[in-house]
């Protein structure tokens, strides 16, 4: 079983790598789509389990405040660098004004929960233990960060963290 998710997932970086390019295109800014269904800006919605194994749904947050969905994964190492960054916004100053979801890509919770308590991780961690959330946000290659706005459309997408997040807010 675990060769098969390590088979997925070298499919999945191989493919992220050769399709992925250096960032893509949001609707409205005179580039393709940025994810499936995106025409409209809307984000997929869904429902996963959080470490605690209860259920999570991405529209509960949608037009109360913006939302980073930053998907990763053990073991990627530029996911791995990028938590002290997210966990400096999941408890700085702008806490209050940004709901952070770290959605782990195809593990086991058990090595999830681990990998969470050993990085230090500070911010809800979501299983997306079938890749159903990836797919539905297009996602390709680790580590993939998403803004949605206050107002529900998709404001960002790219494999690195924007470096001022606060004019997404």
């Amino acid at each position: 079983m675990r060769h098969r998710y390590a088979v997925a997932a070298i499919l999945f970086l191989v493919c992220g790598a050769a399709l992925a390019g250096p960032e893509r295109s949001l609707p409205g800014a005179g580039g393709a789509a940025a994810t499936p269904g995106a025409e409209s800006d809307r984000p997929a919605d869904f429902t996963l389990a959080d470490l605690d194994r209860q259920p999570v749904t991405l529209s509960r947050f949608l037009g109360k405040t913006p939302v980073l969905l930053a998907f990763w994964a053990t073991w990627c190492p530029e996911c791995k660098a990028a938590i002290p960054k997210i966990n400096a916004l999941a408890t700085g100053p702008l806490a209050e004004k940004l709901q952070i979801f770290g959605i782990d890509f195809l593990e086991p919770r058990e090595k999830v929960a681990r990998a969470v308590k050993a990085r230090g991780i500070r911010y809800p961690v979501l299983l997306d233990a079938r890749g159903e959330a990836a797919q539905a946000f297009g996602v390709v290659g680790l580590p993939t960060y998403i803004i949605i706005g206050r107002e529900g459309k998709v404001l960002y997408r790219g494999h690195v963290l924007p470096g001022d997040i606060s004019r997404y807010l």
